[in-house]
């Protein structure tokens, strides 16, 4: 097995805000697995070269692009990170947004769907490279600074996080608006970092979402339906091996089996519930604007 180290940059991309629902009761804790599975989902779609990804860590993502020896090929390399970056939040927003306003569900995660966050770190270093089977590892100090900063004292939950390493190398050509902050961890010592805010994105992506014309209305109902439904049954599978609340066994079998009819329920009856629900949000949102 042979190991190198070489100059990379890592991205940590962690969702939060759903834990404290699921645990409610069995029904949040497999629409908060679907929620957080679709959200996952809709970042690893954007990942392509020059990223790679390590692993994924529960509900947080791991990512990493490495440096190649030429250096025109790195600055190219950097200019796609600083696009991946901005990325990763239009499309979780963009996927959030969609589901907090078309669900009719009434459960703990469903309602709070608007509570969900996305804090992404990335610095820039060195990691030691090895091999397990045909999967590439990368590992070391920078690894674990990585991994630190996502315990950090920013306030909030949404944000955009670069060490001062990371800064240095993409971030401040990167045209956002970054406060200067410093951390402290063992063995680390005092650690700088540079942090963005997103500000008002949410809102624009919910103005944008309620301005598509009918076709598009009715294709964005058509993707919910189908992370709703295949969704919803890999969630409950997934509950009944690993339960996120305590609930017992018989009841989360019985969850499964009932798949099927809440299926053909979601199929027929469910289209018109979230066009019906939008129309009436749709009215309410323009006259409060009045």
């Amino acid at each position: 097995m042979e190991h190198r180290e070489q100059p990379l940059i890592i991205i940590l991309a962690d969702i939060s805000g759903y834990t404290k629902f699921m645990v409610e009761n069995h029904l949040s804790a497999v629409h908060g697995q679907m929620i957080i599975t679709h959200l996952i989902e809709s970042l690893l779609n954007e990942v392509d070269i020059p990223l790679e990804l390590q692993e994924i860590e529960g509900d947080a993502v791991f990512l990493f692009a490495t440096r190649p020896e030429d250096d025109a090929e790195w600055d190219e390399v950097l200019q796609q990170v600083q696009t991946k970056l901005v990325r990763f939040f239009d499309v979780f927003i963009e996927a959030m947004v969609g589901i907090g306003e078309m669900t009719a569900c009434e459960c703990a995660i469903c309602t709070h769907a608007d509570e969900l966050k996305l804090k992404v770190i990335a610095h820039s270093g060195q990691a030691v490279f090895h091999s397990i089977g045909n999967l590439r590892q990368v590992s070391g100090k920078d690894v674990i600074l990585a991994h630190r900063l996502l315990k950090n004292s920013v306030p909030g939950d949404e944000y955009l996080l670069l060490s001062d390493a990371a800064y240095e190398e993409f971030g401040r050509s990167m045209g956002l608006e970054f406060q200067e902050q410093r951390e402290s961890y063992e063995s680390f010592g005092t650690v700088k970092t540079h942090v963005h805010f997103l500000g008002p994105q949410i809102d624009r992506a919910r103005d944008e979402f309620y301005e598509l014309e009918p076709e598009g209305e009715k294709a964005a109902i058509r993707a919910y339906m189908r992370v709703g439904t295949l969704g919803t049954f890999k969630a409950g599978l997934q509950q009944l091996v690993r339960p996120g609340s305590d609930t017992g066994i018989v009841r989360r079998i019985l969850f499964v089996l009932a798949m099927p009819f809440y299926t053909i329920y979601m199929a027929i009856r469910y289209p018109a519930v979230v066009a019906k629900k939008l129309e009436m949000q749709r009215a309410l949102r323009a006259s409060n604007q009045q």
